[in-house]
C-alpha cells in the first residue's frame, strides 16, 4: 500500500500532472483573488512552454546523462551484466504475449551483446513497478525477449519481484556472488543506479543506453514546442526529485 501510494504522489508532483494542477488552482482561486490566480496559471502556461523546449529538455537531462560516459573498453572481467527493467507492453489486446518496452529493449539488446561477448551470465531485475499500468512483470518480458534473440537460458537469471532501484540492488546482491558486474541501464539513470548498486558492495562498471540528448542544430525551431521534448524534460524532472528523495533517506 506504501510503495501505491507514493506512485500516486510521484505521478501528482512531476510534470504535466503538476503543471495542469498550478494551472487550475490559478482558475479556481481567480474569481476572489484575481492577481494570485492569474499569476498561478500563467506561471503554469509558462513552464508548460519551456519544459517543451528541446533546449530546456536538454539542460536537465544533459547532467545526468553525462555523469558516466559511453563503454568503449568492453575487455573487462566481471562477474555478470546486470540489465534492470524500464517498463513493459502489454499486447493481449492483439493477441500476443507481453514485451519489453523500448527502453527495456534497448538495455537488453545491450546487454546481451556483452554477456554473449565476455561469457558472462545476464542478470534481468524487475517487478512490476508501475501497478497502475499492467500487471507485467519487466524481467519477465525481457527474458522472452533474450531468449528469443538466442540468449542461452542456461546462462540467464531472471529476478522478478524487486519493484525500484533500491529493491534491484538488493535482489541482485542475493543472486550474484562476485563482486564485479557491468550495470547496463539508461543514461539518465545511471548516476542513481551506479550508487545505489556501490552500496551493496557492488564494483560498477557503467555501460549508459538510451540517450536521451544529443547535439542538436542551433535555430528557430527550437522555440517551437513539442511533445517529446515536455516528455524528456518530465524524465529528467522526475530523475532528479528521486535522486533528492533517496539522498534524504540515506540510500545515495
Amino acid at each position: 500500500m506504501l510503495f501505491v501510494l507514493q506512485k500516486i504522489i510521484w505521478y501528482v508532483i512531476v510534470p504535466p500532472a503538476s503543471l495542469f494542477i498550478l494551472m487550475a488552482a490559478g482558475l479556481l482561486i481567480r474569481a476572489r483573488y484575481r492577481k494570485a490566480g492569474n499569476i498561478l496559471a500563467l506561471s503554469g502556461l509558462a513552464l508548460f512552454y519551456a519544459l517543451s523546449l528541446s533546449p530546456v529538455s536538454d539542460t536537465i537531462l544533459r547532467p545526468l546523462e553525462s555523469a558516466h560516459p559511453v563503454l568503449f573498453n568492453e575487455n573487462i572481467s566481471t562477474d555478470a551484466v546486470v540489465v534492470p527493467g524500464a517498463g513493459s507492453v502489454d499486447l493481449e489486446w492483439m493477441g500476443a504475449g507481453p514485451d519489453a518496452s523500448a527502453e527495456s529493449g534497448m538495455r537488453l539488446m545491450k546487454g546481451v551483446e556483452l554477456a554473449r561477448k565476455l561469457h558472462l551470465p545476464l542478470v534481468l531485475c524487475g517487478g512490476n513497478g508501475e501497478p497502475f499500468a499492467t500487471n507485467l512483470r519487466d524481467a519477465d518480458a525481457m527474458a522472452a525477449a533474450a531468449l528469443r534473440l538466442g540468449f542461452p537460458s542456461h546462462e540467464l537469471i531472471v529476478e522478478n519481484e524487486s519493484r525500484n532501484t533500491l529493491e534491484n540492488s538488493h535482489a541482485v546482491r542475493r543472486l550474484v556472488k562476485g563482486n564485479r558486474i557491468i550495470l547496463v541501464t539508461s543514461a539518465y539513470y545511471m548516476r542513481r543506479a551506479v550508487t545505489m548498486f556501490e552500496r551493496r558492495g557492488f564494483t560498477v562498471i557503467p555501460a549508459p543506453v538510451y540517450f536521451l540528448t544529443q547535439h542538436r542544430k542551433k535555430n528557430i525551431s527550437a522555440l517551437i514546442p513539442g511533445a517529446g521534448n515536455l516528455g524528456r524534460s518530465s524524465i529528467g524532472f522526475a530523475e532528479w526529485i528521486s535522486m533528492g528523495w533517496w539522498r534524504i533517506r540515506g540510500e545515495i
